[in-house]
């Protein structure tokens, strides 16, 4: 593997949402997002996930997929050896959009991808150009995002039937969206799981039925990913003193907030904001 950078956090943004390139120093608490994740690991110290019951194992020849909010963590095997990791974070409605256009609308089956030559010379490309600022439009980035997403649906997923089509995958129930509906409206306020399941005339217990068949996850991690989401939305868009931040959504301490912050994004809400920053004149901000 070729040399990385000692310590490392880059960011760059388009239309096909963000891809970051992170050295994980610490643990990431189960998460998830909302968007669909492609994480390769590019050298460290070894790391593996967890997703429900599968255990993935990163390494040269395998990455990681998750679909939109699915749970997932990350957990370092060598402490106090970190893990460099490129990672793509894909809208939904970018992704739709390219594989339709295709004849292509697929719902990932496994979170394993093999990875091949190509896919990994398509990573390193990558990688080159999130690390160096001035390098690629953003035209050019979205380029190589699509050329390194081909290579992994042809050397990873389509030989071992990974993918089955959107159409199999069971439609959101009306009462799950009015809970999502609900987290996102009130999303500096406490939340109390029981009362948001009978504002949607659901049990509880029915509840984290219908969000482990239906997301694979539970209520409370999707909730601390639409945390995140607003966070890292104020952190992009906004100037406003962390300590706001933290106050507007909830939290009791910026201690705390740092802390939550770090546990599912793996770097501090300041490391975040100033490396958005330092792109926001180049690239468009969702």
């Amino acid at each position: 593997m070729r040399k990385i950078l000692a310590q490392t956090y880059a960011l760059r943004q388009g239309a096909f949402g963000h891809v970051v390139v992170q050295e994980l120093a610490d643990d990431l608490v189960t998460h998830s997002h909302p968007e669909i994740q492609f994480s390769f690991w590019l050298g460290g110290g070894r790391c593996e996930a967890h997703l429900a019951n599968v255990l993935v194992k990163y390494g040269e020849h395998v990455a990681l997929v998750t679909n939109a909010y699915e749970s997932h963590d990350a957990r370092l095997l060598d402490k106090g050896h970190p893990a460099v990791f490129l990672v793509l974070y894909i809208e939904t409605i970018w992704w739709e959009e390219r594989r339709s256009n295709r004849g292509q609308s697929f719902f990932f089956a496994k979170p394993e991808i093999s990875l091949s030559p190509s896919l990994r010379q398509a990573c390193w490309r990558l990688l080159d150009t999130v690390i160096s600022p001035h390098i690629g439009t953003p035209d050019q980035l979205e380029i190589q995002v699509e050329s390194l997403l081909d290579f992994a649906m042809e050397s990873g997923l389509t030989p071992t039937s990974n993918l089955r089509p959107l159409s199999h995958v069971p439609v959101i129930d009306h009462r799950l969206r009015a809970a999502i509906a609900y987290m996102r409206a009130h999303v500096a306020e406490p939340i109390s799981i029981k009362d948001m399941a009978g504002r949607v005339g659901l049990s509880r217990a029915h509840l984290f039925a219908m969000f482990r068949d239906q997301l694979h996850t539970t209520p409370q991690v999707f909730w601390s990913g639409v945390r995140v989401e607003e966070v890292v939305r104020r952190l992009k868009c906004r100037d406003e003193p962390l300590t706001s931040v933290a106050l507007e959504l909830g939290f009791s301490s910026p201690g705390n907030f740092s802390r939550f912050f770090k546990e599912h994004v793996g770097v501090s809400p300041s490391t975040f904001r100033r490396v958005a920053s330092t792109y926001r004149s180049a690239l468009p901000l969702a």
